[in-house]
Parts: structure tokens; C-alpha cells; sequence
């Protein structure tokens, strides 16, 4: 049975920015690049530990892979 895929995606949120993992958010974050830091050191530890992982930046309706374990 594979793991799920564990997707941190870093948005503007209420003021913040944020992380949200499975509709719960995680943060405030001072600046993008400090929730992208954390979102794409967490997701690495989950890749060791099975995960398939990804991070992706919220802009507007579409997403940016920043950082993923799955190859294409």
C-alpha cells in the first residue's frame, strides 16, 4: 500500500503567509521565503520517512512546484 502524498502549499492567507497541509494551516510565516523554507524542509523529512511530497506555491487559482519527490 502506498503512502499518501503529502502536499504543503505555501499561500497568502488572512493576512500571512502560511503552510496548509490537509486543510489545516500552519504558520504565520514573516515573509514567502521563510513558509517556503519551512514547507520545503518539513516535506523533505517526510520523503525520507516514505512520503511522496511536494511543496507548491499558491498564486491566485494556479500552483508552482517549488519542490517535489515525485518524479514525473
Amino acid at each position: 500500500m502506498s503512502l499518501p502524498h503529502a502536499r504543503y502549499i505555501v499561500l497568502h492567507h488572512d493576512g500571512a503567509w502560511k503552510i496548509n497541509l490537509d486543510n489545516k494551516y500552519y504558520g504565520p510565516f514573516a515573509t514567502q521565503a521563510a513558509a517556503v523554507a519551512s514547507a520545503t524542509d518539513t516535506a523533505r523529512k517526510a520523503s525520507e520517512g516514505g512520503y511522496p511530497a511536494s511543496v507548491l506555491l499558491m498564486k491566485g487559482t494556479d500552483f508552482e512546484t517549488l519542490w517535489t519527490s515525485v518524479a514525473d
